[in-house]
Formats: structure tokens, sequence, C-alpha cells
């Protein structure tokens, strides 16, 4: 037999029990008020399913090729230093503003561009290599400050200044050991020379003519450039070194130019000229 105490108190649990849900299911003073949904807009930002479509993707690089480039008609500085500055366009006269990207047998350059000009930090990488091959930067189209240049190993090559895109100061090169190539003087673009203090060795001695000849002559191109540094100029397969000291080359000159003749990537011959 039940025990009614049993049964009092199970219909007490299940009448609280109602009352709690009908609570929970709405309530409220209005009868008629419906019962709120949740629905999932898939376009939604909220939504964890595809993120928002409405917000556009960055676009990637521009190629450099695909822009069009335009040089300025008149050079800024005057004289002996012609520079002009580059504008460049994505079509008639839009002026393009972003990434541009070169990619050649050099490397992979970046370019940043703002409204046409080149605008902040230039950067070249080796192919297939993480380090870097050149740097430098640039104020509205003009080089600016320090610019850089890197061997394969990593060691540093060149180093220089630029005011307004012209060279100024002291430039510095470097053989892809560390070791001192030449130092040159620049003011305000003008070449002034190398500088004396950091003259190769080849350089600062004073050579026989047909010592020059008989040491070098069948030497592989590297070893003209250990000994004398990068050449002033070169003309086709010429090496031009300028105020080289060589005695009995030229008649009352002692300081002349020398050129070494280069075949297959070995000196040929020496010549000198005033």
């Amino acid at each position: 037999m039940e025990n009614p105490y049993f049964n009092t108190m199970r219909f007490a649990l299940v009448i609280l029990g109602a009352g709690i849900f009908l609570t929970g299911c709405g309530g409220g003073d209005d009868e008629n008020q419906p019962i709120s949904t949740t629905t999932v807009d898939p376009n939604s930002p909220k939504n964890n399913g595809g993120g928002d479509p409405t917000k556009k993707s960055k676009p990637g690089p521009m190629p450099y090729g695909a822009l069009i480039r335009k040089r300025e008609a008149k050079p800024v500085n005057t004289g002996t230093n012609k520079v002009y500055r580059y504008h460049h366009f994505t079509k008639g006269t839009d002026r393009f503003t972003g990434i541009a990207r070169n990619v050649s047998t050099n490397g992979i350059t970046y370019f940043p561009i703002k409204d046409g000009l080149f605008q902040g930090g230039v950067k070249t990488r080796y192919p297939k290599r993480t380090n870097l091959l050149h740097r430098a930067f640039y104020i509205k189209g003009w080089k600016n400050g320090r610019e850089y240049y890197w061997h394969k190993n990593g060691q540093l090559k060149i180093q220089g200044q630029w005011t307004n895109g012209v060279r100024t100061g002291v430039w510095f090169l470097w053989h892809d050991d560390g070791t001192t190539n030449r130092v040159d003087l620049y003011a305000n673009g003008k070449y002034m020379g190398k500088h004396k203090s950091f003259l190769s060795a080849g350089m600062k001695y004073t050579w026989k003519s047909e010592d020059l000849k008989k040491i070098y002559v069948g030497k592989p191109q590297a070893t003209i450039q250990k000994a004398f540094g990068s050449p002033d100029k070169i003309k086709g397969a010429n090496w031009i070194y300028f105020g080289v000291k060589v005695a009995n080359a030229v008649p009352d000159k002692v300081a002349v130019t020398v050129t070494f003749v280069i075949q297959n990537g070995t000196v040929a011959s020496v010549l000198y000229n005033e």
C-alpha cells in the first residue's frame, strides 16, 4: 500500500516543475507574444563558419613590369648631376600606390610606391637565398640615406650615402672575405677620387712597367681586383685604373692610366696611357 505522503510530494514536484518550465519559456504580460527564436545568418561577421565576405582582402604585390614608368621632363639637379625622378601609373594618369615586385636573375625586389613615386625601403633578395643583395631608401622618388649591397656569403660589399638622388661623402667597397676593396669620395654627386688612406696595395706601390706585365698577364681577373680594387672604369673587356704609379711606362709621368685587357676571365695584356 502506497504511502499518501509520498503521493502528495510527487504531485507537488510535478506542479512545481511545470511552473518552472512555463516561466522559462516566455512568460511575460502579453500572452500572444511569440516564442523567441535564434537564426544563423551565413553573411554575418560573427558567423565562425566563413568570416566576413564583405571585407576585401589586401591585393598582392603588383608586377613592376605591369606599371607604366615615366621620367620627369627635367632633372632637378643640373650641371654634372642630371638626376631624374620616375613616376609610376597603372593606366592613363592613375598614379600607383602600393607594393610592386620585380623578379629577375639577380633576385626578387620589392618597391614601395606612394602616389606614383618610390617611397620607403627598397629591398632585393638573392634568388633561392634568405640574405639580402641590396637595400636602399627613397623619399618622394629620391634616393636618400644609406645604400647597401652584400656578397652572396652575407659579407657587406658596398655602403654609401645618398642625398636627394646624388652620392655624397665616403663610399666603402669590400671583398667577399671582408677586406677593403676601395674607398671613394663624393661631393654632391661629383666623384672626387679614391680615399688615399684606404688605397689597395696595388695602388700604393710604385711599379716597373715590365713587372706589371710579368706578374699579371695570364693571371685570373679576380687577382687584379684583389690587388688594385674595383676598376675605375670598365669598357668592354678592359678594366681601367686611373693614377697607378708605374715608372718608365709613360715619359715624364709616374701616375698613369693602366688598362688590363681581360679575355675569358684572364689578363691577356697590360696597356699604359697618360
